[in-house]
C-alpha cells in the first residue's frame, strides 16, 4: 500500500481550492484538477475516493481556518458577552472578506450527510466553540438557554441566512451595500433573547 503524501494531499486540496474560486463545483472534473497538480487522476484518487469527497475536505479546511479566526477573536473580550459578540462579528466579518468561500462552503458544495457520525461532527467546528462560549457565560449566569447547541445552532444558521441575502442582493435592496448594518440587527436579536440584562 501506497504511503500517504502529505505535501500532494495539500497541493490537491490547494489546487481544488484555486479553481473553486473560478468555476462551480460541477464545472471542475477531477482529470482537470489533476492535470493542474501534475499529477494523474489515480494519484488523487488514492486520497479522495470521489470529487464530492475532495471538494469536502476543502470545504473543511476553510471551516477550520474560520474557526481559528473565531477562537482568536473570542479570547480578546472583557466579558464573556464581549467574548460571544467577538466570536459572532468574526463569523460574519469573514464570510463577507471570502464571499466566493463562503458560499461554496455553506451551500455550493455537497453535504457529507453520507459521511461518518465522527466526519459529519467535524463540519459543526465553529458551532461547537460558540456551544462552549454560551455554556461558559450560562455557567457565570450571564446567559440562559435550555438548549446551548440548539440556541448556537439557529445563531450560525440565521447570520448565515442573512449574510446569503445580502451576498445574493435577495434581502432589500437598501442593504444590498451594507451588509454590515442587516446582519447586525439580526446579532442584537439573538443577543437580546440569550443574555440576561443586556442593554444592547
Amino acid at each position: 500500500m501506497r504511503n500517504p503524501n502529505p505535501e500532494l494531499i495539500e497541493r490537491i486540496k490547494a489546487t481544488a481550492l484555486d479553481m473553486l474560486m473560478k468555476k462551480d463545483p460541477g464545472e471542475i472534473g477531477m482529470r482537470d484538477i489533476a492535470s493542474k497538480c501534475g499529477v494523474t487522476a489515480t494519484s488523487i484518487y488514492h486520497y479522495f475516493k470521489d470529487k464530492d469527497r475532495l471538494f469536502q475536505a476543502v470545504s473543511l479546511d476553510c471551516l477550520y481556518e474560520l474557526n481559528e479566526r473565531i477562537k482568536e477573536s473570542s479570547e480578546k473580550g472583557r466579558s464573556i458577552k464581549s467574548r460571544i459578540r467577538n466570536a459572532v462579528s468574526t463569523f460574519r466579518d469573514w464570510c463577507f472578506e471570502n464571499p466566493r468561500r463562503s458560499l461554496l462552503v455553506m451551500q455550493g458544495i455537497k453535504s457529507a450527510d453520507d459521511a461518518s457520525p465522527e466526519l459529519i461532527e467535524e463540519y459543526y467546528v465553529c458551532n461547537r466553540t460558540g456551544e462552549r462560549l454560551l455554556k461558559e457565560a450560562m455557567a457565570e449566569g450571564s446567559a440562559k438557554s435550555t438548549d446551548p447547541r440548539l440556541d448556537v445552532s439557529i445563531l450560525v444558521s440565521g447570520i448565515w441566512g442573512c449574510i446569503e441575502s445580502v451576498l445574493l442582493k435577495k434581502c432589500e435592496p437598501e442593504y444590498w451595500n451594507d451588509g454590515m448594518s442587516y446582519t447586525e440587527r439580526f446579532i442584537k436579536m439573538w443577543c437580546k433573547s440569550i443574555f440576561l440584562e443586556d442593554k444592547k
